[in-house]
């Protein structure tokens, strides 16, 4: 096997309290941005895509570059951003949906308020995505059962396997940290929740868990071999022997969804830019937030037994 470092031996577990403050910092920061702006949390919340939200999205292709102000000014309560490479002329105008009947009558009505309004910019094409309130809702609680479900299996799964709840919970807990700094730097950056993005969350929920298992695999091995060092010392060991598995197989990984999300046009955006802070996260995750926790649980087992 390639070996990028050879015989690391790296005090992973020995600065945890810091990096367990930085992933504090940066939860407790993004659902604090969440709550004050709106995004993602509380009533009336914003960041959704009409999938969720419910409403008209179209997408309209003009024979010129077309200038935002003129097409605000004709649709004035939509949210307009341009769509996709900018030379192919082409802007997103998003409608919150008033009510469940007649949704296409708003794509019409906005599609010819900017022919009128706009007319020296001739639309070449359109087409529109149109989604009821009560469907946006459903397919929200659904999305969100979804990522939920795919984490209690998960603990399922890990418990049986290695025969121990903590291993469970230590990897459903550093998913469930992935998945809120994902939200997090979602909202920091202002990127609507959408399918493609729920899709790259519950990616993430299996991805993320993959080196963590390896991990404790390995882990487990050095148990049986290692019976007399303490657990935090043969999670260290294991993190060290694992480490180029672990940079090839996350760098990889990270250097696809980074083209993915440079390259892969405004509809894969937020999947990409999901991915690349899910792949960060998950590598930071396995170090800092899986393993500490089996050592802490483990201290706080050995605390309880009566002294002899």
């Amino acid at each position: 096997m390639l070996e990028i470092l050879k015989n690391p031996n790296f005090d992973f577990l020995g600065k945890t309290k810091y990096f367990l403050a930085l992933s504090a910092l940066i939860i407790l920061g993004g659902l604090g941005f969440m709550l004050g702006t709106g995004m993602y949390l509380g009533a009336g919340a914003r960041g959704y895509g009409v999938e969720f939200s419910g409403g008209t999205q179209l997408i309209i292709k003009f024979e010129k570059t077309p200038e935002i102000d003129r097409i605000r000014s004709a649709v004035a309560e939509a949210t307009i951003q341009t769509y996709d490479a900018p030379a192919k002329n082409q802007v997103i105008v998003r409608l919150a949906a008033a009510d469940e009947t007649n949704l296409d009558e708003a794509a019409n009505r906005a599609k010819a308020a900017i022919a009128a309004s706009y007319p020296e910019n001739r639309i070449i094409e359109s087409s529109a995505e149109i989604v009821g309130p009560t469907v946006g809702a459903d397919l929200r609680q659904k999305a969100v059962q979804l990522t939920v479900w795919g984490l209690v299996f998960q603990l399922l799964y890990i418990t049986w396997r290695f025969g121990g709840a903590i291993w469970g919970a230590a990897a459903t807990l550093a998913v469930f940290h992935d998945v809120l700094v994902a939200l997090a730097f979602l909202a920091f950056f202002n990127y609507e929740i959408t399918l493609n993005v729920i899709a790259a969350l519950l990616t993430l929920v299996g991805y993320s868990v993959n080196d963590t298992i390896v991990i404790f695999d390995r882990a487990r091995e050095n148990l049986k071999l290692k019976k007399k060092d303490p657990l935090e010392k043969i999670l260290n060991d294991s993190l060290n022997q694992t480490l180029t598995r672990t940079l090839i197989s996350n760098g990889t990984t990270f250097l696809a969804v980074l083209g993915l999300f440079l390259f892969g046009g405004e509809v894969l955006r937020g999947f990409g830019f999901t991915m690349v802070i899910g792949i960060l996260a998950g590598t930071y995750s396995t170090i800092y937030i899986a393993s500490p926790i089996v050592v802490w649980w483990q201290k706080r087992q050995a605390g309880r037994v009566p002294s002899a």
